[in-house]
């Protein structure tokens, strides 16, 4: 093969093995990645803080963190060991490009957007799955007795016209319960069971359906959408014709 020939095949090839190596990662991201690595060598708290969006979101119902001094009182339960460790050792090539939702650490543990802001942490610490254990138990009590029996609760959400919560039972069981909205913590309205959750697309965005004789109550969470699109919309159908669309947003504390 010619010299010219040679030297056209490697300036092919040598871009995209780059390209392969950083899992197609843009040179933003690859500084962003290595500015979080060196903050989390050399445990700098503070630089940590400030790049998260905030609020991080927590699982429910723990309270989502707020701002960086709520993060900063919080760190050592959300940035153990576990989670700092292989993070302070990582590099480009631990991370993955993920479109348009950033780039990811490993199978997902860490989230990052493209301006390099830390946009979720799929870690639990020990500490924090007790601080959840704890809430969970605190959050049975506020019910009336006969909601009490759950494995964990998935969303608290209030509409126009309800308040509805839907818990997770052993098996993957949902349970739908409603109130009005004057209604206090008395027994519900209604009770719904055996839910059938649905994915709608990768961002995230999803349904819960519940079936009651010729009704269905369909719960759609929307995490990704435009300025005007509901976090919650609960849509009521009678035989397939809608009765209600009542707008709502998921409680956090």
């Amino acid at each position: 093969m010619k010299p010219g020939a040679i030297l056209l095949l490697l300036l092919t090839i040598m871009p995209q093995a780059l390209y392969a190596q950083t899992n197609g990662l843009t040179l933003a991201q690859q500084s962003a990645v290595l500015q979080l690595v060196h903050a989390a060598k050399t445990g700098n708290k503070q630089q940590i803080a400030s790049r998260v969006a905030y609020p991080l979101k927590r699982i429910y119902p723990l309270g989502d963190i707020k701002n960086k001094a709520a993060m900063l009182d919080r760190f050592d339960v959300v940035f153990d060991g576990k989670l700092l460790k292989p993070l302070a050792r990582s590099g480009a090539g631990d991370w993955t490009a993920m479109g348009w939702r950033g780039a990811m650490l490993g199978n997902g543990v860490l989230w990052m957007d493209d301006a390099g802001n830390i946009t979720a942490v799929n870690h639990q610490s020990e500490k924090e799955k007790r601080l959840l254990e704890n809430a969970i138990r605190e959050d049975r009590q506020q019910l009336p007795p006969s909601l009490r029996s759950f494995d964990k609760p998935l969303y608290s959400i209030i509409t126009n016209h309800y308040r509805i919560r839907i818990d997770e039972s052993a098996g993957d069981q949902l349970r739908y319960a409603s109130w009005g909205l004057q209604r206090g913590k008395k027994e519900p309205d209604l009770v719904l069971y055996n839910g059938v959750y649905e994915a709608q697309g990768s961002g995230g965005n999803h349904t819960i359906s519940f079936t009651n004789d010729v009704y269905r109550y369909v719960v759609a969470v929307n995490r990704l959408g435009s300025s005007e699109t509901p976090e919650v919309l609960l849509t009521v159908y009678k035989n397939e014709k809608i009765l209600l669309n009542d707008a709502g947003k998921i409680i956090r504390h």
